[in-house]
Order: C-alpha cells, then structure tokens, then sequence
C-alpha cells in the first residue's frame, strides 16, 4: 500500500514539474536570447538614442556562415535549423545589422515555420561574429524584429 500510495505521490510530482514548462516554451524552436560577454558587459545606449539607418550590402560567406553559426548556437534542435532570407545593413560606424527568417524544431520535435531574427556582426571581417539581439516567436516579438530591422536600414525580415 505504501509503495503505491509513494508512486502516486511521484507521479502527481512529475506531472507537476511537467506543467511548470509553459506551452509557450515548448513550441519555441529556440532558446531565450541573452547577450554573452564580452557584449553583455558593454554599456547600455542613453534613453531616446536612436538608431541609425544603414545601406544595404551583400554579406560575403564568411559574414554568412558567422550569421549561420550565431543564431544556430540559441537552437534547441541545433541540426535542425533551416535559414530563409538574410539580409543586412552597414551604417556610418561600419557596424552590420543582419536580419533573416529560421526555422527549427520545439522541445516536441516539430517545425515550427519561419520566425524572423535580428543580430549584429562584430570583430574583424576575417573572423566576424555574430551576435544575436532577438528571435522572434511572439507577435509583440516579431513586431520588435520587425521595427529594429526597419530603423537600421535591412529589409523587414518577415
């Protein structure tokens, strides 16, 4: 009796900690972005700075490949990962703003369709790295990709 009222007890808890998992989060391809060093530890743009368009250029392979393994590592299913259009903008200071679409796979192993990206190549042309500000899976977060992509000059990435 004990050993089945300990199994119950076990099987209630799992299904607890099963629930804590949002049904938001399990159909995400990717996980929560954040900036990593040495860029988290820059300092944050003043109140109202806006950002400055850039022109349009065409990224070279290894600015595509960066842009590629960048996005790739916030994945939850990494060999998964499908990438559609990208596209990117250069402003004044040579800072390249890149937005594009990717796809992958949830915590369920399904597709989940195209969500637009948005990230910034840093460090020398010969090594670029890309740093990934946002991915999109909400449409307040979509809207977010969408305005940043349109302020820095790239074309809309949805």
């Amino acid at each position: 009796m004990r050993s089945l009222v300990r199994s119950i007890i076990y099987a209630m808890a799992f299904a607890c900690v099963g629930a804590c998992v949002s049904d938001a989060e399990q159909h995400v391809a990717h996980h929560p972005v954040s900036l990593v060093p040495p860029y988290s530890e820059l300092p944050r743009a003043p109140a109202g700075t806006s950002i400055e368009p850039g022109t349009k250029v065409v990224l070279d392979a290894r600015q595509q490949e960066a842009v590629v393994a960048g996005v790739t590592k916030w994945m939850k299913a990494p060999p998964s990962t499908q990438f559609g259009i990208m596209s990117g903008a250069r402003n004044s200071r040579g800072v390249i703003t890149v937005c594009g679409e990717v796809n992958g796979r949830n915590g369920n192993g399904a597709y989940v369709g195209m969500r637009p990206y948005v990230g910034v190549l840093m460090g020398p042309p010969a090594s670029p790295d890309f740093v990934v500000v946002g991915i999109a899976a909400s449409e307040r977060e979509r809207a977010e990709v969408a305005s940043l992509c349109r302020e820095s000059g790239v074309v809309p990435a949805s």
